[in-house]
């Protein structure tokens, strides 16, 4: 059972081996301006994923360019057993995600909601891609990976990079089960 403690842990060591940090307040900011110009203006709020951050420890992660510019971002919430009865039900609120479902100190994780990602270069579209099937194959293999496609290019990472199919329910969710041994071979 991983539990947000160690959920934060192996965030910063994996996508840290991308080269991705963990977002500053500035960089959640900006972040944010990033993925309301490249992905949608109807996403979670600065405040909203600032709040998130600050209770997980390890939502909100950036990538730089060469510049020093924001290349990337990515943003999940690691959900505690609160998250079950929505996931079952294909519903789960992105845009405004209800904080008593964010795994806290001590809570176990279930699952990882994808929040969002975005890219200001290819380069970055790459990265925070590249983040994406890490966390669920290689850092967090035994816990499902949730979310809901934005963009094209969202759907064709959820769908096809991911392995992810469509929860029963009106709500456009997602979930990439557990990797396997049985999916890593097929």
């Amino acid at each position: 059972m991983t539990v947000i403690r160690e959920f934060a842990e192996r965030c910063r060591q994996g996508l840290g081996e991308l080269g991705m940090t963990l977002a500053s307040s500035a960089e959640i900011v900006e972040g944010h301006a990033l993925a309301t110009r490249t992905v949608s203006p109807n996403i979670a709020t600065v405040e909203t994923l600032a709040r998130i951050q600050e209770l997980t420890a390890a939502s909100c992660f950036t990538a730089r360019a060469p510049d020093g510019s924001i290349a990337g971002v990515i943003a999940v919430i690691p959900l505690s057993p609160a998250a079950g009865p929505s996931l079952a039900a294909g519903m789960f609120d992105g845009v405004n995600p209800p904080q008593a479902m964010a795994a806290r100190p001590r809570d176990p994780v279930i699952a990882i909601y994808g929040w969002g990602m975005a890219g200001a270069t290819w380069r970055g579209r790459a990265t925070v891609m590249a983040g994406a099937v890490k966390l669920h194959r290689e850092i967090f293999p035994t816990i499902p990976l949730y979310g809901r496609a934005a963009t094209p290019g969202g759907e064709r990472t959820l769908l096809r990079r991911i392995g992810a199919q469509a929860v029963p329910g009106p709500g456009g969710l997602v979930v990439a089960p557990a990797w396997t041994p049985a999916r890593r071979v097929a």
